[in-house]
């Protein structure tokens, strides 16, 4: 069995929500990679992309994947687009037992469509169509990168949902 137990997923897909609760069941050390470059940048997501653009955001993230997968016993709720970076999954892979939350695109929308803190949706003119356009072009990466998968709907129940992941994970 992995050390370590990494969320991967669409944006809105419930890796933060998830993370908190299995990290808790299991007794294990939350990470949210998200969480940790904004306290680091001292600003919110879309600030530092709006500043210092996507690309810096991204090494940032691989700076942080990198550090905390040398950790143990911890859960690691990662950005939506971690997967895009192979040094990410590399690094995650080694320690950590990888599940890809694969939420519906209908959930997913209803999620994020009143939330102002996502970059790659912000000021877009379909939002639906936005996020079936990238999460297409994610899927598979999610799919060959992970060990594990949990299917995710608007009527996913959070504790069936960590049990599963929990059985899984003990399984491993």
């Amino acid at each position: 069995m992995k050390e370590n137990i990494a969320l991967i997923g669409f944006m809105g897909s419930g890796k933060t929500t998830i993370g908190r609760h299995l990290a808790k069941e299991l007794e294990m050390k939350f990470i949210d990679t998200d969480k940790m470059i904004s306290m680091h940048e001292k600003k919110t997501i879309s600030e530092i992309f709006q500043e210092h653009g996507e690309r810096y955001f991204r090494d940032l993230e691989r700076k942080i994947i990198a550090e905390e997968s040398r950790e143990n016993n911890i859960v690691i709720s990662t950005g939506g687009g971690a997967i895009v970076d192979n040094e990410n999954i590399k690094n995650l892979k080694k320690t950590s037992f990888v599940v890809y939350l694969d939420s519906s695109l209908e959930c997913i929308h209803e999620r994020v469509k009143n939330g102002k803190n996502r970059p790659l949706l912000n000021e877009v003119i379909d939002l639906f169509a936005t996020i079936k356009e990238l999460h297409e072009k994610r899927d598979w990466l999610y799919r060959v990168s992970s060990d594990f998968f949990v299917k995710i709907d608007v009527n996913s129940n959070i504790h069936d949902t960590v049990n599963l992941i929990k059985e899984a994970y003990i399984k491993s």
